[in-house]
């Protein structure tokens, strides 16, 4: 107790500190980060280039996650693979007290977008990030969405599996919670299999609470003391969908999905995660999913026409070396693509698509994809080039054109897109 106590004094002081030397507001981030700035009550969503995150709540003094000045958090989305745990990168932040956590490799940033919609239940606020899981070949996508009024926000972490081999895979959702004005609390559970934090002993009364509310079924939950947590994850083990409700402790939460995900595949997990000052439980008000139609958002109602431009299929191509464009309509964000000819993946180039943040935090609006195609020595024969492209919104867009080398009577046509 004594040496957690000075772990969690040490974050203090450190973070103090730093944010006596900036004056008032939070102390200084290392890692990058979007925020999702409105009237409240969450005032801000902050979300970490590698998907760590942290809460503003309307009138409240500090922070809704420890450590309670500093963005981002002790917060956000870890995958366990191969035995390696993939995390956000704590040690960066500034202070932390996730060191229960044990050894974790970081996640690499590729990418992340500036707010879009208008916080509209049907164009919600969001911020889309995407990170790697270093070499392994898979690849995350995390949409966070937050509509004005409400004290919840959604968040989904779509698994993308480009390699050739299924993955198995645990994804967890956590945090060391803050109950504003207290770093202590008790604990509390839900239908179905909702955690969370509160300063009454299982919310009973009903008062101040933190809640991971999961959207996608079959996942399991925990809360404990923080570092209890963080070794529970750190096991790299289901969650043992238990609670230390009626205890007085400095405390965090999480919840987890086992997921397998086929060789070119993904799977999606969904939850809200809630804060609110009255103890209001039960199923949080809906959120449009990413991808859902509505609000006016140009990265629901894109087709591929409008992104795709390939060379003319017209003529033999046996000596073609050409280059596909995926074009950025207005206030269209591509954030990954894939390309395969005859079924073999090809590199695909970023070339500046959307608004993310660099790891060094430099803004950047980046404006196409492109792959190069080469077809240049290949026999007669048929040969299918295969786009899909994600938008901000992981809206899928397809295209396919077929190429005739070395033929006599060529086949003509448009795209199918």
């Amino acid at each position: 107790m004594v040496a957690r106590r000075m772990n969690r004094l040490g974050g203090i002081l450190g973070a103090v500190l730093v944010a006596s030397a900036l004056g008032a507001g939070a102390a200084r981030a290392v890692t990058p980060y979007t925020d999702i700035a409105s009237g409240g009550p969450l005032t801000h969503v902050y979300v970490g280039n590698e998907l760590s995150c942290q809460i503003s709540y309307a009138g409240d003094a500090a922070f809704e996650l420890y450590p309670s000045r500093n963005v981002p958090g002790d917060c956000g989305t870890l995958v366990s693979l191969d035995g390696v745990l993939y995390a956000p990168d704590f040690t960066g932040h500034g202070s932390s007290a996730a060191s229960g956590v044990g050894v974790t490799t970081a996640f690499t940033p590729e990418s992340q977008t500036a707010v879009t919609g208008t916080g509209t239940a049907a164009s919600p606020f969001r911020v889309t990030t995407v990170v790697r899981l270093g070499a392994t070949g898979v690849q995350i996508t995390q949409i966070d969405s937050y509509v004005a009024g409400q004290e919840s926000y959604r968040t989904d972490v779509t698994v993308q599996n480009t390699g050739a081999a299924p993955k198995h895979l645990l994804v967890y959702r956590a945090g060391d919670c803050y109950l504003q004005g207290s770093d202590v609390g008790f604990g509390f559970t839900e239908a179905p299999s909702a955690v969370g934090c509160s300063k009454n002993a299982n919310n009973q009364p009903a008062g101040r609470i933190e809640e991971w509310f999961p959207i996608t079924g079959g996942n399991h939950y925990y809360q404990a003391g923080f570092s209890e947590v963080w070794r529970a994850i750190a096991a790299q083990t289901e969650l043992p969908n238990t609670c230390r409700c009626t205890e007085s402790i400095d405390q965090g939460a999480a919840i987890s999905w086992a997921l397998d995900v086929p060789a070119g595949g993904s799977r999606t997990v969904a939850h809200y995660t809630r804060f609110s000052p009255s103890g209001t439980i039960g199923q949080p008000p809906s959120v449009a999913p990413p991808g859902s139609s509505g609000g006016g958002d140009p990265n629901n109602s894109v087709t591929p026409g409008q992104v795709f431009s390939l060379p003319s299929n017209h003529r033999c191509i046996s000596k073609r070396n050409f280059r596909i464009r995926l074009k950025r309509p207005n206030g269209v964000t591509l954030i990954s693509a894939i390309v395969k000819v005859n079924g073999r993946q090809v590199t695909v180039t970023i070339r500046k698509v959307g608004r993310f943040r660099t790891i060094s935090g430099r803004a950047l609006t980046v404006k196409r994809l492109t792959a190069q195609v080469d077809l240049r020595g290949l026999p007669r024969g048929t040969f299918r080039v295969e786009i899909r492209a994600a938008t901000a919104t992981l809206k899928i867009l397809k295209g396919v054109r077929t190429y005739h080398t070395c033929t006599k009577h060529l086949k003509g046509g448009s795209p199918k897109l």
